[in-house]
């Protein structure tokens, strides 16, 4: 199977590259580094020590992968770590976090002559990949020359597992020639052994992202507060990584809170900013004031703050008494990460539907520290009780950062693991 996924590959190229081409014009730096794409990647000299090719697909991966780079360094100061990232965010927080890559760069698209001319450029001694984003070409080509392959952060839904059983031979393979998959939660560890993968190369590791936070200082808190014009009297809620479908169900509940709390303030952050203008029809829509994070300098806060900027999300989770995160309550959703609020002691609101994050929200939700809420009727009575009740909201910060905490150590461990594949 996966000989004719090479041979596809191949003759999609014609196809691939003008297409491929096209698309790179909307982006901020696909263009400019188009030759990523196709193969052209960094040529890396071998000197004394080995080289790991380190893949995360955008900005949420390369955070997590943080802790851990920085821990492999230290331990092996001779290695050559080179990051590849397949968005424009990813490739932003790898020039941010990752200043101890030797080089950057876009993946390559998984076709047989770019996947093949940028490992010969690279010739990695060990290409680890985290959370998503498999290439089963590469990876094919990658065991062939005896690459070790390893999985970190690895999550694999029901509804995901499925899908790769209905593909045939060809993920079943791909999984198969990892030499260590470290998986999130035993669900996906099960997955992996359904898949046929060898129980051995399995081991379960908490979510690394609870050693990538950065914590805000009451400095920095105060800064935020001056800069969004929110006095510390004034009630905030955020809800954030919202998708199609949410917002309305989130304005709804917003505007029956007003009405008992009528200095509430929303900060609203869509996953996608691309999505601002749309939602900003529908507060006009529904005729309720707001305004733009990217005007906020030159007006006033309204009822709703649009967050239409990247980067400032998980710093204003430190503004709110409760938050609500999003790709949860729609089907299929999947959910988006409860860490960051939780990091600031904030109680965290999601739906029903959080295949995704269901090794986090399951603990959080036994600790009382997150709730599930299925409407916009749900969300206006939960947050309105968080709003009510100060001691209450007291006690949840105490609970969600020992919660915090306790989850804190996978960045070592998959560290260490990674460590005796670079000895060996």
């Amino acid at each position: 199977m996966t000989f004719f996924y090479h041979i596809l590959s191949l003759l999609s190229t014609i196809i691939i590259i003008p297409v491929f081409t096209i698309l790179s014009f909307f982006s901020k730096y696909k263009f400019k580094f188009l030759k990523h794409h196709f193969g052209f990647t960094p040529k890396i000299k071998k000197e004394e020590g080995k080289t790991l090719w380190f893949h995360a697909l955008s900005l949420g991966e390369v955070k997590a992968a943080t802790p851990i780079l920085k821990k492999i360094h230290e331990k092996n100061l001779n290695l050559q770590i080179v990051v590849s990232v397949t968005t424009d965010s990813g490739y932003e927080g790898a020039l941010l976090h990752l200043k101890i890559a030797e080089n950057i760069f876009f993946h390559p698209l998984d076709c047989l002559p770019f996947t093949w001319l940028a490992q010969t450029r690279i010739q990695p001694d060990i290409y680890v990949v985290i959370d998503t984003g498999f290439w089963p070409g590469l990876i094919d080509q990658l065991h062939k020359q005896n690459t070790s392959i390893i999985l970190l952060n690895g999550r694999i839904s029901h509804r995901s597992a499925s899908g790769y059983l209905k593909t045939g031979s060809i993920f079943r393979n791909m999984f198969q020639q990892f030499n260590l998959l470290c998986m999130q939660n035993n669900n996906s560890q099960q997955a992996m052994v359904d898949l046929g993968v060898n129980p051995e190369k399995i081991e379960v590791v908490s979510d690394p992202k609870f050693d990538s936070l950065e914590l805000i200082s009451d400095d920095d808190r105060k800064r935020l507060r001056q800069f969004y014009k929110l006095e510390k009297s004034i009630p905030v809620w955020v809800a954030g990584s919202t998708h199609a479908g949410e917002e309305e169900i989130i304005l709804n509940a917003h505007q029956h809170l007003k009405k008992k709390h009528p200095n509430l303030v929303l900060i609203l952050a869509p996953r996608r900013v691309e999505r601002a203008d749309e939602i900003a029809a529908l507060l006009e829509k529904k005729s309720i004031c707001y305004c733009r994070r990217s005007l906020l300098e030159n007006t006033k806060p309204e009822s709703v703050i649009l967050l239409d900027t990247i980067g400032e999300l998980a710093s204003l989770y430190s503004l709110a008494q409760v938050v609500f995160i999003g790709h949860s309550l729609i089907e299929p959703g999947g959910g988006h990460s409860l860490i960051e609020p939780l990091s600031h002691g904030v109680a965290v609101l999601h739906g029903p539907h959080i295949e995704n994050i269901d090794h986090v929200a399951d603990e959080a939700n036994k600790q009382r520290v997150a709730f599930t809420v299925r409407n916009s009727e749900e969300i206006e009575e939960k947050v309105d009780v968080l709003l009510k009740q100060k001691d209450y909201r007291r006690e949840l910060a105490s609970k969600a950062k020992s919660f915090i905490n306790d989850q804190q150590g996978g960045a070592e461990k998959m560290a260490i693991m990674i460590s005796k594949f670079l000895v060996s």
